[in-house]
C-alpha cells in the first residue's frame, strides 16, 4: 500500500508515524510539505518570540532527516498543486527546481493546514509586515523586535496568537496596538471573559482597540510607515484615525489550505468535511488538522476547530484505520487556553453564545471563588458553567482569573466527554490540599450552585 501525505506538520506527521509503527516495511509513505520545516509545535511560537524559549530548533520534535532514517521520506519545499481522486494521482511542483510531476496513491491524506488570510490592504508585500505561521515566521519576528528602531508594533487580529505575541512584543518594551474587527477580543469566549483579558492587556501597556478595522496601509519605498483604522462606536458610527506603524502583523484569522483538491465535501471556510473516522466525501482521500472540520460531540453540528491538540489526535486516528488498528474514541469538544501577563483563562465546550446559536434549552451559573484555600491563597478565579436546562449534562465551562484556572477547565471536559450532569460533578470525588483547593474545590462549588 502506498500512502501519499500532502503536509508535514501536526496531522500528517502523526498519521505517518502511527502508520509506519504499526506497519513497517508493508507500507510505503512519501510525504509533500511546501516549507521548509516538519513537526514543529506551532502553539509555541509566541513564545519562542518573546524569548521565553530561546531557540526555534527547540520547537521541532524531528526533523525531515530524521523522519527519513525511520523510513519516512519527506519532500520539503514540494507544493501539491492539484489531486485526481480518480485516477489517484497527485501533482507536485517542487519549489526549488520550479519543476513539475504527478505521483500515484492508494491512500491520501490531507494535512495541509492552513494559511494566513491575505485580504486587502494586506494582500500586498511590505519589508515590514510579517504572518506568524511557522518557526521561521517567528525568527523574523523576534529579529525585527530586537531592532531598537522597531517602536510602534500594530497586531491586527486578537484571536490567540495575535494576543499571545502582543505579549511578547510588551516584553521587548515596543509600544503595541491590537486591531480587531470584533466587538471584543477572543470572539470564540464570551463577553465577561474577552473583558477581563481586555482589562489585563489595558493594565500591561497594549492599546486594544475592538470594532475597529484596517482601511488603507501608508508605505514609502515598500515600507509601512502608518495605518488608516475606521472605528465604529456603540452606535454604530465610525471614525478615522491614522497610527504609526514600524512593524505591523496580520493575525486577523485564518483559512484552510485546501483549494488544490476540488471534488471533497467542504465546509463556507473551504475546510475539508470528515467524520469521525476522518474520511473524507471521497473513498480513501482522509483529512486531518487545521485543513478539516468534523462535527461537534455535544451539537452534532460542524465545528471548526484549527489546535494542534486536534491535528495530533485525528493523525493518529487515520494513521491506526490505514494501518488495521482499531482507533481510540475522539470527541471534538473546542477546548483552548492561554495565558496574557497575570490572568490565564481556558473555554471547554460550549460558550453562552455557541449554545444560544445552537438552538439549546440551558442554563448558565457563574461563580468567583478560591484558587487555594482561602487561609493558603488570595487568587481568585472565576467559573461560568454551561448545562442543559433539562437534563442537567454539563455543555460547557469557561474559567479565568489567577492560580489554578486552566485545569478547573480540564475538569468539565473530561466532565463533557463523560456525559456528566453538574449533580454528579457537584460530588465528584477532587483530590483536596490547600495549595491546590478549597476542601470544596471551585469547581464542584459551581457545580452545586447550579439550580
Amino acid at each position: 500500500m502506498k500512502v501519499v501525505i500532502i503536509g508535514g506538520v501536526a496531522a500528517g506527521m502523526s498519521a505517518a508515524s502511527k502508520l509506519k509503527r504499526l506497519l513497517r516495511d508493508q507500507v510505503e509513505i512519501v510525504v509533500y510539505e511546501k516549507g521548509e520545516e516538519v513537526s514543529y509545535g506551532a502553539c509555541g511560537i509566541p513564545f519562542y518570540i518573546s524569548d521565553h524559549i530561546r531557540h526555534g530548533s527547540e520547537l521541532i520534535a524531528r526533523t525531515a532527516e530524521e523522519f527519513a532514517k525511520s523510513g519516512i521520506p519527506v519532500k520539503t519545499w514540494h507544493e501539491v498543486t492539484g489531486v485526481d481522486t480518480e485516477k489517484k494521482t497527485v501533482t507536485v511542483k517542487d519549489l526549488k527546481s520550479g519543476q513539475m510531476f504527478t505521483d500515484s496513491y492508494d491512500k491520501l491524506v490531507v494535512g495541509s493546514g492552513a494559511g494566513v488570510r491575505h485580504f486587502p490592504p494586506f494582500d500586498q508585500e511590505y519589508e515590514n509586515l510579517y504572518e506568524i505561521r511557522n518557526v521561521s515566521d517567528g525568527t523574523r519576528v523576534k529579529t525585527a523586535l530586537l531592532d531598537e528602531k522597531t517602536k510602534h508594533v500594530v497586531i491586527v487580529g486578537a484571536g490567540f496568537i495575535g494576543l499571545e505575541v502582543s505579549e511578547a512584543c510588551r516584553r521587548y518594551g515596543k509600544d503595541v496596538t491590537v486591531v480587531e474587527l470584533a466587538d471584543h477580543i477572543l470572539p470564540a469566549f464570551d463577553t465577561e471573559v474577552s473583558q477581563a483579558l481586555e482589562e489585563e492587556l489595558t493594565k500591561n501597556g497594549v492599546a486594544v482597540r475592538t470594532k475597529t478595522m484596517v482601511k488603507e496601509l501608508i508605505s514609502e519605498n515598500g515600507v509601512i510607515k502608518a495605518a488608516r483604522i475606521e472605528c465604529r462606536d456603540q452606535d454604530g458610527q465610525a471614525t478615522a484615525q491614522e497610527i504609526l506603524v514600524d512593524m505591523l502583523i496580520n493575525s486577523a484569522g485564518i483559512a484552510p489550505s485546501t483549494d488544490f483538491i476540488q471534488n471533497v465535501e467542504k465546509a463556507r471556510n473551504g475546510a475539508i468535511c470528515v467524520n469521525e473516522r476522518m474520511e473524507t466525501s471521497v473513498k480513501d482521500v482522509y483529512a486531518a488538522g487545521d485543513c478539516s472540520i468534523m462535527k461537534s460531540a455535544i451539537t452534532g453540528q460542524y465545528q471548526y476547530a484549527p489546535l494542534g491538540t486536534n491535528a495530533n489526535k485525528q493523525g493518529r486516528i487515520i494513521g491506526d484505520i490505514l494501518g488495521g488498528a482499531e482507533p481510540k474514541p475522539f470527541k471534538l469538544i473546542g477546548s483552548s487556553a492561554l495565558r496574557l501577563f497575570g490572568m490565564d483563562a481556558a473555554k471547554v465546550g460550549l460558550s453562552e453564545k455557541e449554545a444560544q446559536a445552537s438552538g439549546i434549552d440551558f442554563k448558565v451559573n457563574t461563580i468567583t471563588g478560591n484558587s487555594y484555600a482561602s487561609y493558603y491563597g488570595t487568587e481568585k478565579l472565576n467559573i461560568k458553567l454551561i448545562y442543559d436546562a433539562k437534563t442537567r449534562v454539563v455543555l460547557g465551562a469557561e474559567t479565568w482569573g489567577q492560580g489554578i484556572v486552566v485545569p478547573r477547565a480540564n475538569y468539565y471536559a473530561i466532565a463533557i466527554y463523560a456525559g456528566l450532569t453538574v449533580d454528579e460533578m457537584g460530588f465528584m470525588d477532587l483530590c483536596y490540599s490547600p495549595p491546590f483547593s478549597g476542601v470544596w474545590d471551585a469547581a464542584l462549588i459551581a457545580s452545586n450552585t447550579a439550580k
